[in-house]
């Protein structure tokens, strides 16, 4: 029961985190890549600012799609050596692989959340930018917990072969 619910809830927040980051976030980015490029090299004055805010869109661009990407299957795995390995070690790979990632998500939302709080006390800015950093690592934070939600939930993500043929639908 509870499981469901938190399996509906993170897998909910999985794709709006997803839509975020493809659809605006990213979208940004490239925007921001070719103004910058437009300013420094054809009108010869670069924007200052341009490389902090690259890296922070950047940051929330791929922390926003790591759900979907569990989900989708689009995670990192040695195919080469998965495809080969009889089904047994396919799932003892699988189990592992979801205990190690929720671990470490699980204590990077942890760390996250309490950097953040020293970042906010100590109001850490960028170097070029002046904008307060502690939201963004609040996001890592945030991301990352959706992220071990999605892997307790669904611990093999789209392992399954159908599961991934089916991903583009």
């Amino acid at each position: 029961m509870i499981l469901n619910a938190i399996d509906r809830l993170s897998k909910r927040l999985s794709i709006y985190l997803y839509n975020l980051s493809a659809y605006l976030t990213l979208p940004l980015l490239l925007f921001l890549v070719c103004f910058e490029v437009i300013m420094r090299y054809i009108f010869n004055t670069p924007l200052e600012w341009s490389s902090d805010v690259n890296g922070l869109l950047l940051l929330v661009t791929l922390f926003s799609a790591l759900p979907h990407a569990w989900d989708s299957g689009y995670h990192i795995r040695m195919e080469i050596f998965y495809d080969r390995m009889p089904e047994s070690k396919k799932k003892f790979s699988d189990l592992l692989s979801s205990l190690s990632g929720a671990i470490f998500f699980i204590l990077l939302s942890i760390q996250s959340c309490l950097f953040s709080y020293y970042m906010y006390s100590i109001s850490e800015t960028g170097e070029d930018l002046n904008f307060h950093l502690w939201p963004f690592m609040s996001f890592i934070g945030i991301c990352s917990f959706i992220l071990f939600l999605r892997i307790i939930s669904s611990p093999t993500g789209a392992n399954t072969d159908n599961e991934r043929s089916n991903r583009w639908t």
